[in-house]
């Protein structure tokens, strides 16, 4: 599920925000309205009802007779819109002035006055005018409630975008930046403080980045350095010593293999070096993307382990494709494969086999390794690609430092592919690791130059 944009979520809240403000107010302003029309009909009524029983006792003192008074009084002045009734002390209806509108169906407002001497004046009107006059400022505030909605609605993705750009900047420099040169500051004096706070926030953890960086560079050069002059020493150590032609074929056989490890070693150093250094060095891209065949490595990599690791394995079947070409680093690449096949005769059992397929398919070139071993258990399946990381059972029964499928993945990556563990057929683990497909693709009168497809995780077998 795609998380929702920040400026849709502020959009959502202005407009929420509005919605509810817009009801507010109308919900106040209708019953503001609605009250005071009430108030206003109630003191209308109350001052008619006391004007007429003013009159009424005033031709009561004239006439003598309520009844009379009453006929007089409500005969000569009767406000217009109100029904007036004269009731006696006990309540019952005397007389009533004659009017349209008490004969109008709904329901009544009535106020009553006291008669001086005894009696009652009732003044009443309906309450259907208020009512239509509540419901005309209804209708007059959602007529002009919509077109504000849609104004409000109209401008708040815009007034959120704006509000967000620093953050948006912020994040293209983020893209910018790389492991060795650093976008400088990442805000500006016109950013809100919150904003400046995020923007400092990240200077600091870019400094603090650099810093490691810079550091682990500085370590990986020296050790190499280092390690560079032991194995020149050696080397040249074995070399002087072949040459000797009395050695044992016994002892030449071992000197041989020997140097071979050495120079392999060697060129494992350089490769790793390449390998740091290929984020910021064109020339080093140059280098992860010469044409190399797969099926190539792995068969140099078979006479290598049909030595003393496959006297415990039960059998070492190898089925490679004659021409799988991938763009690579030709000494990386073996020295994943070797990871792969050294992890699965680490921990096959005695007399079980271990299985390698090379083949061609969906624009790369795959290695599948299987073994009968004990498995990768399926939450351990992307840990195992954790530097240091060991499973229980490799730190019971084998010894590492849990850094050989790391660099395997490391490799892999850096040639635009993966690797992938899953359940093997044999019943112990299968990895997959996949490099994109060598294609040469003429520029003009240029030479041939790779080109790199899109990857996705092939389906297990």
């Amino acid at each position: 599920m795609s998380a929702t944009s920040l400026v849709r979520r502020l959009a959502s809240l202005q407009l929420a925000l509005a919605g509810g403000l817009i009801l507010l107010f109308a919900g106040f302003t209708i019953w503001i309205s609605s009250s005071a029309l009430k108030r206003q009909e109630s003191a209308f009524l109350l001052a008619a009802a006391s004007q007429m029983a003013g009159s009424v006792a005033i031709e009561r003192r004239e006439e003598g007779d309520l009844f009379h008074a009453a006929e007089s009084a409500l005969s000569e002045n009767v406000p217009v819109g109100v029904h007036i009734r004269v009731l006696d002390p006990s309540g019952r209806e005397i007389y009533a002035a004659p009017t349209r509108e008490r004969s109008s169906p709904g329901t009544w407002r009535e106020a009553r006055a006291s008669i001086a001497g005894g009696g009652w004046v009732v003044a009443s009107t309906p309450i259907e005018p208020r009512r239509r006059a509540v419901t005309a400022l209804i209708l007059a505030l959602t007529l002009t409630a919509i077109p504000l909605f849609a104004a409000v609605a109209a401008l708040s993705r815009t007034i959120a975008r704006r509000a967000l750009m620093p953050l948006s900047r912020i994040a293209s420099q983020a893209e910018r930046a790389s492991g060795d040169t650093a976008p400088g500051r990442f805000g500006n004096a016109a950013d809100p403080a919150e904003i400046a706070a995020l923007a400092d926030a990240f200077d600091r953890l870019l400094a603090r980045i650099q810093e490691v960086l810079t550091a682990e560079r500085h370590f990986t050069r020296d050790a190499a350095h280092e390690l560079r002059t032991p194995l020149t020493v050696l080397c040249g150590e074995l070399e002087y010593a072949l040459q000797d032609p009395s050695l044992p074929p016994r002892v030449r056989d071992g000197l041989d293999r020997a140097l071979v490890q050495g120079r392999a070693m060697w060129d494992l150093v350089e490769a790793l070096l390449l390998l740091r250094d290929s984020a910021g060095d064109p020339r080093a891209y140059e280098e992860l993307s010469q044409p190399v065949n797969l099926g190539d490595l792995v068969r140099d990599l078979e006479r290598e382990f049909r030595g003393p690791a496959l006297e415990r394995a039960g059998g070492f079947e190898v089925a490679a494709e004659d021409e799988v070409l991938v763009a690579g680093h030709s000494t990386l690449l073996a020295s994943a494969i070797r990871n792969l096949l050294s992890n699965a005769f680490k921990f096959t059992p005695a007399g079980q086999p271990v299985c390698v397929r090379v083949f061609n398919g969906s624009g790369r070139g795959t290695v599948v390794v299987e073994d009968a071993g004990p498995g990768i258990e399926t939450a351990d399946r992307e840990r195992v690609f954790d530097a240091f990381y060991r499973s229980p059972e490799a730190r019971a029964g084998q010894d590492g430092f849990g850094l050989g499928l790391p660099i395997l993945r490391r490799v892999a990556r850096a040639h635009g592919g993966d690797v992938v563990v899953s359940s093997s057929r044999l019943g112990g683990a299968r990895f997959e690791l996949y490099i994109p497909s060598w294609v040469p693709v003429r520029h003009g009168f240029g030479d041939p130059s790779p080109v790199q497809t899109p990857l996705v995780p092939a389906a297990e077998d």
